[in-house]
């Protein structure tokens, strides 16, 4: 039998769902029902990203604390899920304790023992409505990001982990 896992963008809950997020929970779960009609073996997971520097500015401007304020938010989305007939096997939060964090700590040490991760700083121009970094190559003609004109992008520097992507390379070429 074969195995299918399936997972969509996992929303940022800084405000409550719209069409687009109900358009990618009924895709998503048509795929699934797809595959399960193909006999295979079906996973499919969702949850509310409760990890974004907007929902600490969203619960800020509304005044709220923030885990009350993703929890609360995370469950409206579950809620879509629920009056869309959408079937999701693992519904995850960032802050599950059980399952989600063990999960990730076990992943990171196995990246950490692997020599995967490294520590260092950079500086970029930072949109926070994409939680991303740009290069000025990736701007419009105002140095700004294209999903969110009119908004002036931040230069940031901060020390975070990366991933040795390139150790991979050769074997991701092989496979692609």
């Amino acid at each position: 039998m074969n195995k299918f896992y399936i997972t969509g963008a996992i929303p940022y809950v800084n405000a409550e769902p719209h069409i687009g997020h109900a358009l990618e929970f009924v895709q998503t779960d048509t795929i699934a029902r797809y595959h399960r009609l193909l006999g295979e073996e079906v996973l499919v997971l969702s949850g509310g990203d409760e990890n974004a520097l907007k929902n600490v500015q969203a619960a800020e401007q509304a005044n709220a604390p923030i885990q009350e304020f993703v929890d609360r938010n995370t469950q409206r989305f579950y809620e879509l899920t629920k009056k869309l007939n959408a079937q999701f096997d693992i519904w995850q939060k960032g802050s599950d304790k059980k399952r989600h964090y063990p999960s990730s700590q076990k992943l990171w040490e196995l990246c950490k023992k692997n020599g995967d991760i490294y520590k260092k700083q950079y500086t970029g121009l930072y949109c926070v409505g994409c939680e991303t970094f740009y290069s000025p190559g990736e701007l419009n003609e105002k140095g700004e990001c294209f999903e969110h004109t009119g908004q002036k992008l931040e230069r940031v520097t901060e020390e975070n982990y990366f991933f040795k992507l390139s150790k991979y390379q050769n074997r991701l070429v092989e496979i692609v």
